[in-house]
Protein backbone atom coordinates (compact mmCIF):
# COMPACT_ATOMS: atom_id res chain seq x y z
CA UNK A 1 0.00 0.00 0.00
CA UNK A 2 1.56 3.59 -1.26
CA UNK A 3 2.05 6.00 2.20
CA UNK A 4 2.62 10.06 1.14
CA UNK A 5 2.24 13.00 3.12
CA UNK A 6 -0.85 14.62 2.87
CA UNK A 7 1.08 17.60 0.81
CA UNK A 8 2.12 15.00 -1.70
CA UNK A 9 -1.32 13.54 -2.02
CA UNK A 10 -3.24 17.40 -2.60
CA UNK A 11 -0.59 17.89 -5.79
CA UNK A 12 -1.17 14.19 -6.98
CA UNK A 13 -4.95 13.27 -5.87
CA UNK A 14 -6.56 12.34 -9.08
CA UNK A 15 -3.99 9.76 -9.60
CA UNK A 16 -4.07 8.49 -6.30
CA UNK A 17 -7.87 8.37 -6.81
CA UNK A 18 -7.71 6.92 -9.95
CA UNK A 19 -5.26 4.09 -8.46
CA UNK A 20 -7.87 3.68 -5.36
CA UNK A 21 -10.33 3.04 -7.68
CA UNK A 22 -8.84 0.34 -9.41
CA UNK A 23 -8.07 -1.47 -6.31
CA UNK A 24 -4.64 0.46 -4.61
CA UNK A 25 -5.63 2.20 -1.79
CA UNK A 26 -3.22 5.11 -0.62
CA UNK A 27 -2.33 6.07 3.15
CA UNK A 28 -2.23 9.64 3.76
CA UNK A 29 -0.67 11.18 7.10
CA UNK A 30 -1.16 14.29 8.66
CA UNK A 31 0.55 15.45 11.56
CA UNK A 32 1.01 12.01 12.90
CA UNK A 33 -2.43 10.63 12.09
CA UNK A 34 -3.54 8.31 9.41
CA UNK A 35 -6.31 8.06 6.75
CA UNK A 36 -6.92 6.09 3.65
CA UNK A 37 -8.08 6.74 0.29
CA UNK A 38 -10.43 3.91 -1.24
CA UNK A 39 -12.59 2.98 -3.09
CA UNK A 40 -15.86 3.11 -1.68
CA UNK A 41 -18.61 0.49 -2.65
CA UNK A 42 -22.02 1.42 -1.70
CA UNK A 43 -24.40 -1.22 0.23
CA UNK A 44 -26.92 -3.30 -1.67
CA UNK A 45 -30.24 -1.90 -0.85
CA UNK A 46 -31.40 -4.95 0.36
CA UNK A 47 -28.63 -4.92 2.89
CA UNK A 48 -29.08 -1.48 4.27
CA UNK A 49 -31.42 -2.55 6.71
CA UNK A 50 -29.40 -4.80 8.36
CA UNK A 51 -26.58 -2.62 8.41
CA UNK A 52 -28.64 -0.14 10.36
CA UNK A 53 -29.66 -2.70 12.40
CA UNK A 54 -26.03 -3.77 13.67
CA UNK A 55 -25.62 -0.07 13.99
CA UNK A 56 -28.65 0.32 16.50
CA UNK A 57 -27.47 -2.79 18.67
CA UNK A 58 -23.96 -1.27 18.59
CA UNK A 59 -22.28 0.23 21.40
CA UNK A 60 -22.80 4.08 20.36
CA UNK A 61 -23.95 7.66 21.45
CA UNK A 62 -27.68 6.95 22.19
CA UNK A 63 -29.74 8.30 19.19
CA UNK A 64 -33.28 8.31 19.45
CA UNK A 65 -35.82 5.97 17.42
CA UNK A 66 -36.69 9.20 14.83
CA UNK A 67 -33.52 9.54 14.22
CA UNK A 68 -32.55 5.90 13.35
CA UNK A 69 -35.35 5.91 11.33
CA UNK A 70 -34.41 9.20 9.29
CA UNK A 71 -30.95 7.37 8.84
CA UNK A 72 -32.48 3.99 7.35
CA UNK A 73 -34.43 6.20 5.33
CA UNK A 74 -31.93 8.43 3.72
CA UNK A 75 -29.68 5.29 3.38
CA UNK A 76 -31.71 2.93 1.45
CA UNK A 77 -32.74 5.85 -0.76
CA UNK A 78 -29.28 7.10 -1.63
CA UNK A 79 -28.00 3.15 -1.89
CA UNK A 80 -31.22 2.59 -4.48
CA UNK A 81 -29.91 5.69 -6.40
CA UNK A 82 -26.65 4.41 -6.44
CA UNK A 83 -27.38 1.08 -7.50
CA UNK A 84 -29.62 2.54 -10.78
CA UNK A 85 -26.69 4.66 -11.22
CA UNK A 86 -27.89 8.17 -10.55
Amino acid sequence: MKTCSLSEAKSSLGRLADAALRGHPTVISRSGKLLILRAYEPPDPDEFDGLIDEGINSEHFPLTYSVWEWIRQSGRHLAQQLKKGK
